[in-house]
């Protein structure tokens, strides 16, 4: 029995003899990580919080058309083709617009040659004013005789022949010199049609819709396809007029995408001036991070708080937030003692991308350490 009763005794004393977790750790705080973080709890409205749908979108989207009329003899790509900017993205024909572009080389050619002539005979009227008179039109001395004899006469009056002539020369001069002109403008016009014959794509995206295929004939004004900058997404969605004025331009937003399951916190770019008088809200855009893995036209949910909206629900960091014994719990710091106390709390839901809102267990202005590690205990002197 001796042999039985000695290791219990000696158990019993080894307790007694040695120094709680909380002594050891007081008298050596140097034995762990004792710099903590105090921080002190601060409050949020969430009895208005509103979770309001949006969808996914692109910041840029572009509807090609086509300017001339012609048959499609290439398409490259289908919905979905990536592309980038300056790439070719449908060819019309242009047989008829080159066709048209060489009888205007033409037209500019005859413009030219009949300008020169023009410009040659009103120099004549100028250098020459005799020259298309009487006898033939042959200028010389003769003419100091006839015009004295014309003008007693009263048949005409040769100085003002004479103007009248350069004015006619000078006008088909000048006629010839716009006649030259429509027809250049007239090229540069048929070169844009030429140009527009090949559809290329104004930016880096991707193909969203396509309406013609290989073969089809169209006509100016028709819809090609429908081109995208899936880059840079954003999620538009309409806003309760209410709620407007709690927005604010660039602050950034917790959005819940659907498609990837995932949030992501969006900066507010856009809010539209106007409201819409049927449904009463107000149109806004929020961009999206890059890379995100979402597609446009996914169902997105965007989490807005009303400012100053009713009673403050304590907000704390998750990482305060310990779980002891399957509990949530967090370490405060005792007003009076300034020591430690370990505290469990009922946890609310999810605010913004890092912190939880406490429903119990914690008051607003209570101070508590944010990173708290694994050897920290209630009594601890911070």
């Amino acid at each position: 029995m001796n042999s039985t009763i000695a290791p219990l005794v000696t158990s019993v004393l080894l307790t007694f003899s040695l120094p709680s977790q909380a002594q050891f750790l007081n008298q050596n705080p140097e034995g762990f990580d004792s710099v903590y973080n105090i921080q002190t709890v601060s409050g949020m409205s969430l009895d208005k919080r509103a979770l309001l749908g949006g969808v996914v979108i692109s910041s840029k989207q572009v509807s090609l058309s086509a300017q001339a009329p012609g048959d499609v003899l290439s398409v490259n790509g289908k919905e979905g083709d990536m592309f980038k900017q300056g790439s070719v993205l449908l060819t019309l024909e242009q047989e008829s617009i080159q066709a048209q572009r060489d009888a205007t080389f033409a037209e500019i050619s005859s413009a030219n040659e009949s300008l020169r002539n023009a410009g040659v005979q009103y120099s004549q009227s100028i250098v020459s004013p005799n020259s298309g008179g009487m006898l033939g039109g042959v200028p010389g001395m003769f003419s100091m005789f006839t015009d004295p004899m014309l003008k007693m006469s009263g048949q005409g009056n040769p100085e003002f022949d004479k103007f009248a002539n350069r004015t006619s020369r000078y006008t088909n001069y000048q006629q010839a010199k716009n006649k030259l002109k429509q027809a250049e403008s007239k090229l540069r016009q048929v070169e844009e049609r030429l140009k527009d014959a090949n559809i290329v794509a104004p930016f880096d995206g991707v193909i969203v819709v396509k309406n013609i295929n290989k073969g089809d004939i169209v006509q100016p004004g028709q819809v090609l396809m429908k081109f995208a900058n899936i880059k840079d997404l954003q999620v538009q969605v309409n806003i309760p007029s209410r709620l407007v004025s709690s927005l604010k331009l660039n602050k950034k937003y917790r959005i819940k995408l659907d498609i990837a399951n995932v949030v992501v916190d969006a900066a507010l770019s856009q809010i539209y001036p106007i409201a819409d008088n049927a449904k009463h809200s107000v149109k806004v855009k929020f961009d999206l991070p890059e890379n995100v893995p979402v597609l446009a036209g996914a169902y997105a949910e965007v989490e807005i708080f009303e400012t100053d909206s009713g009673v403050l629900t304590p907000v704390v960091p998750e990482s305060a937030i310990m779980w002891r014994s399957s509990l949530p719990s967090v370490f405060v710091i005792n007003s009076k003692t300034n020591q430690t106390e370990l505290r469990f709390v009922r946890l609310g839901e999810q605010v913004g991308k890092s912190k939880k809102s406490i429903l119990s267990g914690l008051k607003i202005g209570e101070k508590i350490v944010i990173n708290p590690n694994i050897l920290m205990v209630s009594g601890m002197s911070i």
